[in-house]
């Protein structure tokens, strides 16, 4: 079987996110049960000054990467050049227009979701059985079924626990992807609040000069806050955490970081909104984003100190659960396409 993941988004390495790393280990996965898999994905900025229409294809990371500036309209090239059982279209800046071009190619398509943000659909999602629908949790699905009545089934990322173990951990407080709505002003209230313990920021997509050179005066001005760049290899961070932060204002559609933190044995500090709270579970203390810094300073020095020891092993243990069933996913995921496609 083989299978094009396709989204308007740039994929690894050019940008580090949630989507990007959970369709590479996907990848990975599908090819370990027999399957071969490819992504079509758009470019960076930096990447897209003078890029034509011709995909730049690429196997450094283990598959078949097709690169270029308008996905949508390569879509048809590189679908008759890979020649997919199946098309799976990614949440990205353009929802529907790219299903549409998926359908177009008159090959059985799927669609992803990855997110609820409604502003990127760019047109209207509709019950068809043409399209098979996939969510990445039970929140993304009830979110879709409630806005346009289509029913998913849910294919939860993969976390591959040994790319995130560690031997030992640290003692900083982790922060990723200091933008606004992951709760960056959260962040900086809580390093303020709690000079006691040390926070470690590591970015994530890509920033805008000024808002880097913004937040990194201010994180120098507290003095507690370490800035680092993105990274692919979060065992880095993962060696010096004690605590992961997650204090979103948007609604996180799964939160995969949660489950590698939780892996080591990371407790997380989360707020209640999207998915966070069933992805948490018990490995972790969830507040609401507009409780006032000193509801979450109480919260963050219960998790490092008294309650931590518990917190710890509730994590490990959710972990486990989690990564335990990435077989069984990726036999759902492979089973669902087939259906699909040899109906």
């Amino acid at each position: 079987m083989r299978i094009l993941f396709v989204s308007t988004y740039p994929h690894l390495p050019d940008i580090i996110g949630g989507l990007q790393t959970t369709t590479h280990d996907l990848c990975r996965a599908l090819a370990l049960m027999g399957a071969e898999a490819a992504v079509l994905c758009g470019l960076n900025e930096h990447r897209t000054a003078g890029a034509d229409l011709i995909p730049q294809r690429d196997e450094t990371l283990g598959y078949s990467v097709f690169r270029v500036a308008d996905p949508g309209e390569a879509l048809a090239m590189v679908a008759a050049h890979f020649d997919p059982t199946a098309i799976v279209v990614q949440s990205g800046t353009a929802l529907v227009p790219m299903v549409v071009r998926a359908l177009e190619t008159g090959r059985p398509t799927a669609v992803y979701l990855h997110n609820v943000e409604t502003h990127q659909v760019g047109g209207i999602l509709q019950p068809d059985p043409a399209l098979l629908y996939l969510a990445n949790s039970a929140f993304t699905a009830a979110r879709w079924k409630a806005l346009y009545g289509i029913d998913c089934a849910v294919i939860p990322p993969l976390v591959e626990a040994d790319d995130y173990r560690v031997t030992e951990t640290g003692n900083q407080v982790l922060f990723v992807n200091p933008t606004p709505i992951k709760g960056v002003e959260i962040l900086f209230g809580l390093a303020a609040a709690c000079p006691q313990f040390r926070f470690l920021v590591a970015e994530s997509w890509t920033l805008d000069p000024r808002w880097r050179t913004l937040c990194r005066r201010r994180a120098e001005a507290l003095g507690n806050i370490d800035w680092v760049p993105p990274t692919r290899d979060m065992r880095a961070l993962y060696r010096r955490a004690r605590c992961l932060l997650m204090p979103s204002l948007w609604e996180e559609a799964f939160g995969r970081t949660v489950i590698e933190a939780q892996v080591n044995g990371i407790p997380v500090l989360a707020s209640n909104r999207g998915a966070l709270p069933d992805t948490v579970g018990a490995g972790g203390l969830l507040v609401d984003p507009h409780a006032p810094i000193a509801v979450w300073a109480e919260a963050l020095t219960r998790i490092m100190g008294d309650d931590h020891a518990a917190l710890s092993q509730a994590a490990a243990e959710k972990a486990f659960l989690e990564t335990a069933a990435n077989s069984v996913t990726v036999g759902d995921l492979l089973s669902l396409l087939a259906r699909h496609a040899f109906r």
